[in-house]
Formats: C-alpha cells, sequence, structure tokens
C-alpha cells in the first residue's frame, strides 16, 4: 500500500461525468484541501482533484490535524460549485460522507454509518472524515472544496486512539488504492448531484445510517451548550435538537460539536 499514485490507472474506466477529470497526484502535500481552495480562487472547474499519498499539514473539524503515514490512507479533496445557497452547504458534508458509506459497501461490503455532522464509522468505530470549506461572495456561494480522508491501513490510526478510531483493514482485505480512489470519485459525483438536485432524497439517506438520531446529546454551540435529543436532520443538514424544557433548536453542522458520549 505504499506504491505510488497511478493518475492513469485512477482515471482507467472512470465512469463520471465531470468529477475527477482533472486529476493532480502528489506524493507529499501540505493540505489537500488547501491545494484545492488555491485551484478554486484561480478558476478551476468542479470536479478538479487532488489527491496525495502523504499530508503533512491535513486537517479536520475545529483545526484538528489529520496525519496519516504514507501510503495508509486515501486523502483527496475536489472542488464543486454547486448550484444550491450558502445556507445550504452542509449538504456538502452529507454528500461526501455517504459517498465514503458507499465506497465501503461496493468494494467489500461493509456495513458503515454516519455520525453527525462528518464522521464515517465501522462498527462504531471512526474510519474516515470529511471537511467542507466554502467561499461566499455577494449572498452567492462560489465554491466548496471537500476534504476526504479513509484509514485504510492500521497504521493510520493514531497510536492511543484505537478505542475511538478503526481502519478498513481491520475489517475486510483491502482492495487495490487506486481503484478504490476510481470508484470513491464515482461515488462522490453521484452523492453531490443528488446534493444540488434532490436533497431529500439525500437527507434520508443520511437518516437511515446516523448515529445521532434519537439519541440522548451534550454538545456545545458558539458559546452555548445544550443537552437534549437529536430529533431529526433536515436537507441542509441543520441538526434538530430537542432541549430538556421542550424547546427546539436548529444548529447547523459548523455549530456542533460533541461534549460527550452518545447514550440511548
Amino acid at each position: 500500500m505504499g506504491e505510488r499514485l497511478n493518475p492513469e490507472e485512477i482515471l482507467r474506466g472512470l465512469h463520471t461525468g465531470w468529477m475527477g477529470h482533472r486529476l493532480e497526484t502528489r506524493e507529499e502535500t501540505e493540505s489537500t484541501n488547501d491545494d484545492c481552495i488555491a485551484l478554486a480562487r484561480a478558476g478551476a472547474p468542479a470536479g478538479t482533484v487532488v489527491v496525495t499519498n502523504w499530508q503533512s499539514a491535513g486537517r479536520g473539524r475545529r483545526g484538528r490535524s489529520w496525519v496519516a503515514p504514507p501510503g495508509s490512507a486515501i486523502l483527496l479533496s475536489a472542488v464543486l460549485r454547486p448550484a444550491f445557497p450558502p445556507g445550504a452547504v452542509g449538504r456538502v458534508g452529507m454528500a461526501a460522507a455517504l459517498a465514503v458509506v458507499d465506497l465501503l459497501a461496493r468494494a467489500r461490503g461493509l456495513s458503515a454509518r454516519v455520525k453527525y455532522p462528518n464522521d464515517v464509522l465501522i462498527a462504531g468505530k471512526k474510519v474516515a472524515g470529511v471537511l467542507p470549506e466554502a467561499y461566499v461572495a455577494g449572498g452567492r456561494l462560489e465554491w466548496v472544496v471537500i476534504g476526504i480522508g479513509i484509514n485504510l491501513r492500521r497504521e493510520a490510526v493514531p497510536p492511543g486512539l484505537e478505542a475511538q478510531a478503526t481502519s478498513m483493514e481491520e475489517h475486510a482485505p483491502l482492495p487495490e488504492r487506486d481503484g478504490m480512489i476510481r470508484s470513491l470519485l464515482e461515488c462522490l459525483e453521484r452523492r453531490v448531484e443528488q446534493a444540488n438536485e434532490d436533497p431529500g432524497v439525500l437527507a434520508a439517506a443520511w437518516r437511515a445510517c446516523d448515529t445521532v438520531l434519537g439519541q440522548h446529546v451534550s454538545l456545545q454551540a458558539g458559546l452555548e451548550r445544550f443537552n437534549g435529543l437529536a430529533v431529526d436532520i433536515d436537507q441542509d443538514a441543520r441538526l434538530r435538537l430537542r432541549l430538556t424544557d421542550g424547546s427546539v433548536r436548529w444548529l447547523t453542522p459548523s455549530e456542533v460539536t460533541f461534549r460527550t458520549s452518545l447514550s440511548s
């Protein structure tokens, strides 16, 4: 799995209308999201993808680092230019996480679930995460860069986090990585198009495999802390929380940080 990325192999047989048609592979970079942000600002078309063997300054939500040894993970970002308004940017995170769920099922028949707002789980442990970063100008959503990181090999799981994180290798034999990247791009295009054209179906797919819904949660949103029941997630990825006093709050993915483990 430490082999070099092969762009020709990734593109061979790629069945997409636009995703991945401009593909840049890098053996090493600081952050694929930063690379794609620069490309988006320079006018790169939707579907432009950067994939790397290793990134030295990868990040997750809240500025957390995402570090994996070379060749141990799928690390890529894509430029998107959605047709929906800025308030719906959460759809991109849903689409990307569900694309990973689709990939794991397609590649090895693995049953994965999602944890609001951006994690993909196997057997209750994180195997992948997604990070959308958007640019809005004049009230219009100009572009979104979506980063995806999938733990393939055991060494992708940081020491000390074995109880919270896992890798694909721990649950199934690993397919060839370039082929998995190709399949991921196909799954991602389908889900992004769903986010644009049929967000209700996208939200229904999310609800069907989300681990937060129906759970009592404690979370932080800005400076406020909330305790309540996670009731629903709408088509724009907003979480409906019924508080202990019976009132209801709708929270966006960018606002939510879970403070404690979920409980039923």
